[in-house]
């Protein structure tokens, strides 16, 4: 599967919020959002923007570390926030069945937006479609985002972020 990336650049938090806003409202179901960066990095911010795009306060959202998996429901609308971070030094095929189990592989496969913190942990089935939304720190305010497309459907997404949010 062929991934096509775009360099973006975000300098404060209300920026990275409206990048999660943004893929929200574009992204065509099913869709996968795999968020990777070191701690504060924002990862949690983006899918705070993804909530508030589909009408789940923002203010809910939280890192599900010691949960794993969280589903926000809000006009029809459900988003599933999964964070990886404690499972990281899992074998692989321990990884695969543990993410299972949380009910993860049901939520990636599901007809709803999946937003998963901690993505380069994720074993198992492929989404169909999926955004990598890889954070960088430059300083306390700034970040590199690297956005990494694959799978069918997302030329429009491409097409906008490309327009609105080259750097």
């Amino acid at each position: 599967m062929s991934v096509r990336q775009l360099l973006l650049e975000s300098h404060g938090e209300e920026d990275t919020a409206d990048l999660g806003r943004r893929l929200a409202e574009l992204l065509p179901l099913p869709a996968t959002v795999g968020l990777t960066g070191p701690l504060g990095a924002g990862k949690t911010v983006v899918v705070r923007g993804m909530a508030g795009a589909l009408g789940v306060d923002p203010r809910e959202v939280c890192s599900p570390s010691f949960v794993y998996l969280v589903e926000y429901e809000a006009a029809s609308k459900r988003l599933f926030h999964g964070d990886l971070f404690r499972l990281a030094d899992l074998p692989d095929n321990a990884a695969e069945r543990v993410h299972s189990g949380i009910g993860l592989h049901e939520a990636v496969a599901s007809r709803a937006l999946t937003a998963v913190e901690w993505w380069e942990n994720y074993r198992g089935p492929p989404p169909e479609r999926l955004v990598v939304v890889e954070l960088e720190i430059e300083n306390a305010e700034d970040r590199t985002i690297k956005l990494g497309f694959s799978g069918g459907g997302l030329d429009r997404v491409i097409s906008e972020f490309g327009k609105a949010h080259s750097p």
